[in-house]
């Protein structure tokens, strides 16, 4: 294996979708914002050694290019390092940490490849800043999810929350920070559903491809709703903020992407008091965003939800 060398850490944060999921892939803006969970990867130089090799504690597996390339973080990897030619790519070895699970909606592979870009930054002393890790990152997401919006690794590397926004001419996309005039508390309930955010992102495009009229018709309501929502997150409006993001979850039911488990998380956050819900991320499973009063408001949400056999964490948003 060769002697171990010292090491060089990178992180990429989590996030959750405000306001926008789907919308956000055809050009209209969002609301997203990361939060304090995050992938973290440390990046060792391996003397002597030609092979790349993963040690991921999240899945469990230890992976050698040598043997397994055709495994993901492989195909990951050579897509954001690819071009970066005088970068060197062999004689690494990667160990992988989250504190938050993959499949959830939370956009795992965005800080997936935020993380290990950080860490090869690093590593190899490259001097990159943000913008080019985002863009580096970015080139990862295309292999994991086809043709993101670009929002989840925005996130993965900003941790803030951020008002983002397409630009569908293959140009730059706008990205900027937003203020929060007062915390956000929100709760994130697992509906235990693993879904396929291409499948998911698929069966909208289809929907929008039957249905023009009426697909045009959601998306004008949507705008209006983000728009609002923008300038009661700058407020403080917590009240408002919640209903909107409820108008938002009723379109998101229109396009198809709910199913009987979020509907139950919803019914039972708005009986204990939700001030809003609706999905985050892609549907069809993964996780229900709950807006809460405060931190007693969330508690009391996650135990009704722990008692009806759902996982649920607090998270907050500044």
């Amino acid at each position: 294996m060769g002697v171990r060398m010292a090491g060089s850490i990178g992180k990429g944060y989590a996030k959750v979708i405000i306001f926008g999921e789907h919308f956000v892939v055809y050009g209209l803006p969002g609301v997203a914002a990361g939060i304090d969970k995050f992938v973290q990867i440390e990046a060792q130089k391996v003397k002597d050694s030609d092979d790349v090799l993963f040690d991921d504690k999240v899945f469990n597996e230890k992976l050698s290019e040598k043997k397994d390339s055709e495994n993901i973080k492989f195909k990951l990897l050579h897509a954001i390092f690819d071009k970066e030619e005088f970068l060197p790519k062999k004689g690494i070895k990667f160990i992988i940490n989250s504190n938050f699970s993959a499949g959830s909606g939370m956009g795992y592979s965005a800080a997936f490849c935020v993380a290990i870009t950080r860490a090869m930054n690093n590593l190899f002393s490259q001097d990159w800043k943000n913008e080019k890790i985002n863009e580096l990152a970015y080139l990862g997401e295309c292999v994991a999810h086809g043709k993101p919006s670009g929002i989840d690794n925005t996130c993965a590397t900003f941790g803030t929350t951020i008002w983002f926004e397409k630009n569908m001419q293959e140009e730059k996309n706008k990205v900027r920070p937003i203020k929060c005039g007062k915390n956000l508390y929100f709760v994130l309930a697992d509906t235990g559903i693993k879904h396929n955010t291409k499948e998911v992102v698929e069966k909208v495009k289809k929907f929008k491809e039957e249905n023009k009229k009426e697909f045009d018709v959601i998306c004008s309501d949507y705008k209006s709703i983000v728009s609002k929502a923008k300038k009661e997150i700058q407020f403080g409006g917590v009240i408002e903020i919640g209903k909107l993001m409820n108008q938002n979850h009723l379109l998101l039911k229109q396009l198809g992407v709910s199913n009987e488990q979020i509907d139950q998380i919803i019914r039972i956050a708005n009986f204990e008091g939700a001030i809003g819900a609706k999905i985050t991320g892609a549907g069809m499973g993964g996780n229900v965003l709950i807006l809460c009063e405060n931190e007693k408001g969330q508690e009391k949400i996650i135990n009704s939800l722990i008692g009806k056999g759902f996982e649920a964490i607090k998270i907050k948003v500044n």
